[in-house]
């Protein structure tokens, strides 16, 4: 879920901006590096190049995009070189070596982490396998439908079977965060590779750039989930409104943020004709969020001591945010965020306490991240009633080494609630090597998500094939009358 790491993962923006002067030294051409963050690896490049006495330079994070991020300062003072990024509070130091092909340095963003730099003469190629590749076996069509509630438009692909008559359709439902109808994150296309496979197999399938992505409307600051519930729920209308699909048999398929909004969906509409739930919340989003955080901070190498002594402080920073009032001076917060310091650090580790301005910087940045409508909204919002409410058919998928939405955190509860509620069919199945993504993992850290060619789910297809099968089975309940809604 996109927004809910945000303080760990690297934003990257694309601008561009001139740098100081250049010396002599040529530096000019692509240069590559290795970061070490949060357990995994991200191959990060450098771009040179002189104009008109100034070096101007690009930074990329091949893992996670393919869009360059603008530098700024761009200084080569003898054989020291240094950049920033002052939108992303970035800046590297570094030395470059003699023979001048190669260069170490560090690279600060809220910490030091070492970023040592070597030319060379292209950058890597991102290989993403799953990526579908023309010519396609179906029809593809651009659409475009209004959203009367919020009166913003959306746009998406809605692919088809080439044969005539209707067909059940699967809906599509992203994540948290702005995202395109593929669900893009680090060069992979999930919805994409989902779509794609769903269609081949006979359905209809609909995904859908999200407000203020792609071709969609923009949406407001405000938005929250509920209004994105909305969004999917003019999703379904267009459909049931559409020739060629079957509006009786009309699913959603819900990742992350998607796996909460689903059910909620399907709450207010009984004719939706089932759901699945990829790494769908299971417990109210404020305990997903601290877990979430410490399992994120495990998997950089904080050590239990620390995590021990962070986390209550941690659960303590969201109950002042929920506790304030959006528009209160930002004096006040800045009051708030140091008492809530001076509370804790008198029993933190002894190497934290040195570290207590490092930190203040850090809740700082934490709460301009979780003080938004929509975070507000989340940390509240509770799934077990939608699911406890849920009538239709439920599939949900948990990857054992999700890091963001865990197994061991969510799946009993999901499947809790569903047990204790209306829904009458449901399987719930936990993958023991797939973390957030549905990728094949190591760590499950989000570091590695970019570094892993697999797009969603394993080469075996197992996964795949659960999920087609619990389609069929439940599409053929619901045509002999088996399942009640």
């Amino acid at each position: 879920m996109n927004k809910l790491c945000t303080l760990l993962l690297l934003m990257l923006l694309n601008c561009f901006s001139p740098g100081a002067a250049a010396q002599d030294v040529n530096l000019m051409g692509k240069w590559i590096g290795i970061l070490n963050v949060g357990g995994g690896q991200l191959r990060m490049g450098l771009e040179i190049n002189h104009q008109q006495n100034r070096l101007e330079a690009s930074l990329y994070s091949f893992d996670q995009t393919p869009e360059p991020i603008g530098l700024e300062d761009v200084i080569l003072n003898g054989n020291r070189f240094s950049f920033k990024q002052e939108s992303l509070q970035l800046q590297y130091r570094g030395v470059l070596k003699p023979a001048g092909d190669e260069m170490d340095g560090v690279l600060t963003q809220g910490i030091e982490i070492p970023l040592n730099f070597k030319r060379v003469t292209e950058f890597p190629v991102v290989n993403r396998p799953q990526t579908p590749q023309g010519p396609f076996p179906y029809e593809i069509t651009e659409v475009r439908y209004p959203n009367d509630k919020s009166g913003g438009f959306l746009a998406g692909t809605l692919t088809f079977p080439r044969e005539e008559g209707r067909f059940p359709c699967i809906l599509l439902i992203t994540g948290s965060g702005s995202q395109d109808r593929d669900e893009t994150i680090m060069n992979h296309k999930p919805f994409w590779v989902i779509a794609d496979y769903l269609t081949r197999q006979g359905m209809a399938v609909l995904r859908v750039d999200d407000r203020g992505i792609g071709e969609s409307d923009p949406g407001s600051p405000e938005d929250t989930t509920a209004d994105l519930v909305t969004d999917v729920q003019a999703g379904v209308q267009f459909l049931r409104n559409h020739s060629r699909v079957d509006k009786r048999n009309i699913w959603l398929i819900g990742h992350s943020e998607g796996g909460l909004i689903a059910p909620m969906v399907a709450v207010a509409d009984r004719r939706i004709g089932g759901i699945v739930c990829l790494a769908g919340p299971g417990v109210p989003g404020r305990e997903l969020l601290v877990e979430q955080n410490r399992l994120l901070r495990k998997a950089q190498g904080v050590n239990d001591a620390t995590l021990k002594w962070f986390m209550p402080l941690f659960d303590d920073l969201l109950e002042v945010v929920l506790n304030s009032e959006p528009e209160q001076p930002a004096s006040m917060m800045v009051e708030k965020r140091k008492a809530l310091l001076a509370k804790h650090i008198v029993k933190a580790p002894v190497l934290v306490k040195l570290a207590a301005g490092q930190i203040d910087k850090e809740l700082e940045a934490m709460i301009k991240a979780v003080d938004t409508s929509w975070m507000r909204f989340f940390l509240e919002l509770d799934p077990q009633p939608a699911l406890q409410r849920t009538r239709c058919p439920v599939f949900g998928i948990f990857g054992e080494k999700d890091l963001q939405v865990a197994s061991k955190q969510n799946a009993d509860p999901f499947e809790q609630a569903l047990n204790d509620g209306r829904c009458r069919a449901w399987e719930i199945k936990i993958y023991p090597e797939l973390n957030h993504l549905l990728q094949h993992a190591k760590t499950g850290s989000p570091s590695e998500y970019g570094t892993i060619e697999e797009t969603i789910s394993p080469e075996d297809k197992a996964a795949w094939d659960e999920m087609e099968k619990y389609f069929s089975e439940s599409l053929h309940q619901f045509k002999e009358g088996q399942v009640i809604q």
